[in-house]
């Protein structure tokens, strides 16, 4: 017999029964199949089901954006108001700025989501303060506890843990108050899956300390195009190396299975978003084709790390926008071929039931469910433009989507049933995957957690000092030849900071000056470099994805066409020695910049003042390695295949630097 579980109850609304104890949910007094904890998670998920409305269905397929009363994103926050009481309407999509075709739910009030719309996923955005977060999970979870089956909510973020020095709705919005790693390609620069694990192990206590249960992430694109703007959230460019890490991160986050312990993640974006048009995404209409001009380039370089995400048992997983074409070469088996000629359905892979059904869960053996990208059915529905979003929404569940990101209106989904095109038991099987999942999270048990244990766990000194030590470690030195490192701490040296980039980028400068300031005291900061000794150039371009990827404009990766200001840089190379350290969100041209320096390395996000003491030999300084060749021109690019990554096109592709050197995957110095 299970161990009686620990209880979490407001209502206070408990069972006695054979020397056990059970929640009594739904009020009536008796343990129903679902509340009783012994029997196995899907299971209860199926007696649930059986006992929810059409409505209590559709609501549970959605996914939407939630935010307390006091949140800075509403447009009637109120400070020290817990829960949102009013539904916010927009009429364009938030995030892309495209205009919908009418006024749509982009957040619903509390009781709305929980009593009138029914959604149990909700998606947390905001930034709280640890006891806060939790206190507001709490509040949420204690209207979910009063509705009529007392179906608890399942809180997801994108990712917290990583070093945000100037925050971005929709890319980083959540950073400061979890422990602070390097980015994922500062991670990959890191060659060290065991690391990984530890870092989904241990994140994933601080998530759930403040009631978070479920990550959006992380993807397991190969990255196979440098103009990408989304290269930055990929792990490189090695499909072993990213296999190695997805699984171990989704073993870190969930362990062995999912429990009340767990984090469930969903693995992004199938099969592969990496295969980009001259870099262009497909949350733009420009950009919407996956084309794949080398044979079996899918299984060979994009497939694997999903394989390794299903193998290690992913909750779920998340098909991209973007749809396939038959202009590509053969990549498919034969049997998974439309007709002889036809290799794709040409729709969305959130639509697509060649991907989902037939590749994903049948070939590759993918047990939970199918989260779909933001926006599937009224902003980014590729392929299925002609259909209504009723249409839409039956033709994604029939492919085997389970759930909708980023929307907090069910009623086209039941616009669907109405009107025929899914039948009411259509829903019950995306549903009892979705209530597996909480079943087995516990939150049925227990959806409450404690406050002032979440100040104690999120953000603790031990965790964020193994993600200050990661940070330390990413830096990849990439050329060293002329005695400018280490940095000295204990020397009186003339420096000149210079922080070049975009995305207010003055604040980076102030936040570089300070942490200067703190590990290197006796340095002193000058405005010129003619004054100083050494010049410390930290250049940070930046693909921005909704403000560069336009139709019909170049996406480059030439950091002069990225914000930063490479004739001041040479300038400053020509007068003092200078250290060049390169923000690398993408793989950077460097024939401008690198030639100059007398030291050249790589961040990947990363708090000033680790840099400084990586660069200065603290705690082993750099030991990172490049998780993608640094291309050696514009041409080499455009001659490449945007399907295979950089890694395996030859030693040429890459830049050779001022020392006879190649920056190929995997280069790196020590100090």
């Amino acid at each position: 017999m299970n161990a009686q579980p620990q209880l979490g109850s407001r209502t206070g609304r408990y069972i006695e029964q054979d020397g056990l104890r059970f929640r009594d949910l739904d009020g009536d007094g008796a343990v129903a199949p679902f509340e009783d904890w012994r029997l196995p998670a899907a299971e209860r998920a199926q007696d649930l089901v059986g006992r929810m409305t059409t409505e209590e269905k559709a609501g549970l397929m959605v996914i939407g954006s939630h935010y307390p009363g006091y949140s800075a994103f509403l447009p009637h926050a109120e400070e020290g108001k817990l829960l949102n009481d009013q539904d916010v309407w927009r009429g364009e999509n938030p995030i892309t700025g495209v205009p919908f075709a009418e006024p749509v739910l982009v957040t619903s009030s509390t009781d709305n989501a929980i009593n009138l719309r029914h959604q149990r996923y909700l998606v947390v955005r905001d930034n709280p303060e640890p006891a806060e977060l939790a206190r507001w999970t709490n509040a949420v979870q204690e209207v979910a506890e009063n509705s009529r089956l007392g179906i608890p909510v399942v809180f997801a973020s994108n990712p917290r843990n990583h070093v945000a020095l100037v925050s971005q709705f929709g890319v980083n919005e959540s950073a400061g108050v979890f422990s602070e790693w390097p980015n994922e390609l500062g991670l990959a620069a890191l060659r060290d899956p065991e690391l990984m694990e530890t870092f989904g192990r241990e994140i994933a206590q601080e998530w759930r300390a403040g009631g978070i249960h479920k990550l959006y992430g992380y993807m397991a694109d190969l990255a196979s195009e440098p103009r990408w703007s989304r290269f930055n959230g990929t792990f490189g460019e090695d499909p072993e190396l990213v296999s190695q890490y997805i699984g171990a991160v989704v073993r870190g986050m969930q362990g062995a299975s999912l429990s009340s312990e767990s984090v469930a993640t969903t693995i992004k974006h199938f099969p592969g978003g990496g295969v980009r048009l001259d870099g262009h995404d497909p949350h733009f209409e420009w950009g919407q084709t996956n084309e794949y001009p080398t044979e079996n380039a899918l299984e060979t370089y994009h497939l694997p790390p999903f394989q390794a995400a299903v193998d290690a048992g992913a909750s779920s997983i998340m098909p991209y926008y973007a749809r396939p074409m038959n202009n590509s070469a053969p990549q498919l088996e034969q049997e998974l071929w439309q007709n002889p000629t036809t290799q794709f359905q040409e729709v969305a892979f959130a639509y697509n039931r060649t991907f989902i059904a037939d590749l994903l869960r049948q070939k590759m053996g993918h047990q939970g469910y199918v989260n779909s990208d933001s926006g599937v059915i009224d902003a980014m529905m590729w392929g299925v433009q002609e259909l209504s979003e009723a249409e839409r929404f039956a033709a994604a569940v029939k492919a085997g989507t389970d759930i909708f990101s980023d929307m907090a209106n069910p009623a086209q989904l039941l616009r669907a049933v109405e009107e025929g095109h899914l039948a009411p038991e259509d829903l019950d099987r995306p549903v009892t995957r979705l209530l597996t999942e909480i079943f087995a999270l516990g939150l049925f048990e227990n959806p409450y957690v404690d406050e002032e244990r979440a100040a104690q766990i999120i953000g603790a000194p031990e965790v964020s000092a193994m993600g200050e030590n990661a940070q330390i470690h990413s830096v990849t030195l990439l050329r060293n030849d002329r005695g400018v490192l280490p940095l000295d701490p204990s020397r009186s040296v003339k420096v000149y900071p210079f922080v070049t980039g975009r995305t207010k980028i003055e604040q980076v400068q102030a936040k570089f000056e300070t942490a200067l300031a703190q590990v290197w005291p006796d340095a002193t900061v000058v405005s010129s470099p003619e004054d100083a000794d050494l010049a410390i150039v930290w250049a940070r371009p930046e693909i921005a994805l909704f403000e560069d990827d336009r139709d019909g404009v170049s996406l480059s990766v030439d950091p002069r066409d990225n914000g930063v200001d490479v004739d001041r840089v040479r300038e400053i190379e020509h007068a003092v020695p200078t250290l060049l350290l390169m923000n690398m969100t993408n793989p950077w041209l460097l024939t401008e910049l690198e030639p100059g320096a007398a030291a050249v390395a790589a961040t990947f996000e990363i708090q000033p003042e680790n840099l400084l003491r990586s660069l200065s030999g603290q705690e082993g300084g750099p030991q990172g390695a490049l998780p993608f060749a640094v291309p050696a021109s514009a041409k080499v690019i455009e001659d490449s295949p945007r399907d295979v990554p950089g890694k395996f096109l030859g030693e040429d592709y890459a830049h050779e630097d001022a020392s006879g050197r190649r920056y190929t995957y995997g280069f790196g110095l020590r100090l």
